[in-house]
């Protein structure tokens, strides 16, 4: 709806040349037939005017039916213009002097189609291509001049509706249900109502603007007040303007406010049931060219405080994608909240779709970030996240934010795949606090203490949510610690120490290094080799687990100082959270996990530069 004042204009216009060549003639004479002829060949397609009749006078008054414009050839309906009716009064002065002055100007059932044919030909192109010499790159476009612009003392619009039809298909109707022009002098301000739609969704619209003297000095800033409303969402924007047609060269205060956000999936031609939010802005806003922007903006997304978000949305030039780009901060952002999720274990869990789109529009580029995220029952902390989207392909370039402590940075891929999408992940964790994490995963106490490092590479085949890609990827990843603690009593049952019959053991001994390298396939895995070297006696180790289940098989053998400790191989095996203890010896199990301990001495190729706890490579026995 943005060129609704040039419709106007372009009527009025339109008829000021007729009645410049007609005032002289006698009233009541039909002059149709001469502007059918003079439109026709002004724009080279079939035009049709059912009548034109002028009547001198002061006020020249003019009226103007039954019009029609024919289509291009393509297009998809015979006329791009059709009119009904037009009423307007003219000051015969400002016919010679200007601009045109006009008053009681009433336009009734106006219908103006713009669109591209599939072979992307815009219909308001008049006339065989002429070829524009290119402009000197330096050179900025002059302003449009506006020194013609009519004085409008009342102008209304009815019934009437512009219509825009992409070339693939896809059509915008704005509805022009009633709008009103007026203003009491050319320099007294110029003031404006709407009462209309687009598409189907209800749009009323009151602008308060400067004068048209100001309006008429083409490239300066035009103040304007504009109140939109439609449903429950209300838009103000306090602004300047320097092409009031082409709703160019803005800039001013945003204010949005919406309780739902039902007119805006109205807008987007979705069912508002699919996303029911709270929306509000604080922002400025610019529009210049092909770029839209909204920047220093605060506000709320549900019950999410936004506290600053910087947004560029630029126009694709023809047959290109849009692009957006830019970055918006959180105070805080329930993700369960956003997607419909409970965020408890016992109902629904939240999930994320992955979904790859073969030609995205818009492209996408941005920067997310939150001070708290929380996520089915997870909360995190110092939350960043940048992300593009291009044909067949989504990049994380950049995840991280803290949990537990812990310090998370990863990176990844989604490519479009014949069923679903082929996920890729890189991830390092830092910081990660053993008895918090094992807490967490619901795990009985653990005798060991101090800061885990964690790296792993992911990858995922034919998923198409986050929450399956998390269940079946393929996992590769080492755990290590160089500074940590060990119960003295846990490494002395481990080297099966008989003094423990007789005497009590207590204390902790320092942890030189700890590593575990995991491979993980749909939720089952291996953690071979695991080693632990301490000053009160090395172990290694080998297991697998089922996190589906809960489960784990453990083997492990010590090697410890004094004259008891027998160094017997242990099994543990059963549930997280209530395992049961054997000799490793006893089992066939047992003894494999064991020889499997001993063998490796190097690391996977996805993980072999990760450093922590890499020095128990070379603990042998």
């Amino acid at each position: 709806m943005r060129r609704l004042p040039a419709l106007l204009i372009g009527a009025v216009t339109a008829t000021t040349a007729l009645v410049t060549t007609a005032f002289l003639m006698a009233d009541h004479i039909d002059l149709s037939s001469f502007a059918a002829r003079r439109l026709a060949a002004a724009t080279g397609r079939a035009a049709h005017i059912g009548s034109l009749r002028v009547t001198p006078g002061r006020w020249i008054t003019v009226e103007l039916s039954d019009v029609h414009l024919a289509n291009v050839t393509g297009g998809s309906r015979p006329d791009m213009i059709t009119l009904e009716h037009l009423h307007t009064q003219i000051r015969l002065m400002s016919l010679l002097h200007g601009p045109v002055e006009t008053r009681d100007l009433v336009l009734t059932g106006f219908s103006g189609l713009f669109e591209r044919t599939p072979d992307r030909r815009p219909n308001w192109r008049f006339g065989p291509p002429v070829a524009k010499p290119a402009a000197p790159a330096s050179a900025a476009p002059a302003p449009a001049d506006q020194s013609w612009f009519p004085g409008l003392r009342q102008a209304t619009i009815r019934g009437s509706e512009v219509i825009y039809r992409t070339a693939r298909g896809h059509t915008y109707r704005a509805g022009l249900d009633n709008i009103v022009f007026s203003s009491v002098s050319d320099s007294s301000p110029f003031l404006m109502t709407v009462n209309g739609a687009y598409n189907t969704t209800p749009v009323a619209i009151t602008a308060k603007m400067q004068p048209i003297s100001m309006l008429r000095q083409a490239g300066k800033p035009y103040g304007a007040s504009i109140h939109a409303s439609s449903g429950d969402l209300t838009l103000d924007l306090e602004s300047t303007i320097t092409d009031l047609f082409d709703f160019d060269g803005v800039a001013g205060k945003l204010v949005l406010r919406t309780p739902t956000s039902a007119p805006l999936m109205a807008f987007a031609g979705m069912p508002a049931s699919d996303f029911v939010m709270t929306l509000g802005l604080d922002g400025h806003f610019v529009h210049q060219g092909n770029v839209w922007s909204l920047d220093h903006t605060t506000g709320r997304f549900g019950e999410n405080p936004i506290t600053n978000a910087d947004v560029v949305f630029t126009e694709g030039a023809s047959g290109k994608p849009d692009r957006i780009t830019g970055n918006v901060s959180f105070a805080s952002l329930d993700l369960n909240r956003l997607t419909g999720g409970s965020g408890s274990t016992s109902q629904k869990q939240t999930d994320i779709p992955l979904d790859v789109p073969a030609r995205p529009d818009p492209l996408i580029d941005v920067q997310l970030g939150a001070r708290e995220v929380r996520y089915n029952a997870l909360t995190f902390s110092d939350a960043s996240v940048a992300l593009s989207q291009t044909p067949n392909r989504i990049d994380v370039k950049s995840l991280s934010f803290g949990w537990l402590g812990a310090h998370l940075h990863a990176s990844g891929s989604l490519l479009s795949a014949a069923e679903g999408a082929r996920a890729r992940a890189a991830v390092d964790v830092t910081g990660a606090d053993i008895d918090r994490f094992r807490r967490q995963a619901g795990l009985a106490a653990i005798p060991i203490s101090g800061a885990l490092s964690f790296r792993a590479a992911a990858e995922a085949n034919d998923v198409r949510t986050l929450n399956q890609a998390v269940q079946v990827a393929d996992l590769t990843a080492a755990v290590g610690m160089n500074n940590g603690a060990i119960s003295r009593k846990v490494i002395a049952m481990a080297s099966t120490d008989v003094s423990l019959l007789v005497r009590r053991v207590t204390g902790t001994a320092p942890v030189s290094c700890l590593l575990g390298v995991m491979t993980l396939h749909h939720g089952s895995g291996t953690v071979v080799p695991l080693r632990i070297s301490s000053a009160a006696g090395s172990v290694i180790g080998a297991a697998i687990f089922d996190l589906n289940r809960k489960w784990f098989d453990l083997a492990f053998q010590s090697r410890a100082p004094g004259l008891f400790a027998l160094d017997v191989p242990i099994r543990v095996s059963g549930s997280f959270s209530n395992p049961g203890f054997g000799l490793a010896g006893w089992s066939e199990k047992g003894r494999g996990l064991l020889k499997s301990a001993r063998a490796i001495s190097v690391l996977p190729p996805e993980i072999e530069s990760f450093t922590p706890g890499k020095a128990c490579l070379r603990v042998t026995f």
